[in-house]
């Protein structure tokens, strides 16, 4: 089962939106809790500007006479 394209950014960002919800909801307010919502947030814009695809995701041809 492959999911490709907008969707695949689109779970990648709700999972992350979830883990982040258990962060606030089971951390103590506090240091740590903010640096694990501004590691979380940096992962969310890196996934966000990214491209559609990714360059291991194309297919690549078979290597002819090696």
């Amino acid at each position: 089962m492959a999911v490709a394209g907008v969707k695949r950014k689109v779970i990648a960002l709700v999972g992350l939106a979830f883990v982040a919800g258990l962060a606030w909801s089971t951390l103590e307010p506090g240091k740590i809790r903010l640096v694990v919502l501004i590691v979380l947030a940096g992962f969310a814009i890196r996934i966000a500007l990214a491209h559609d695809r990714s360059r291991y995701d194309e297919e690549k041809p078979p290597d002819e006479g090696r």
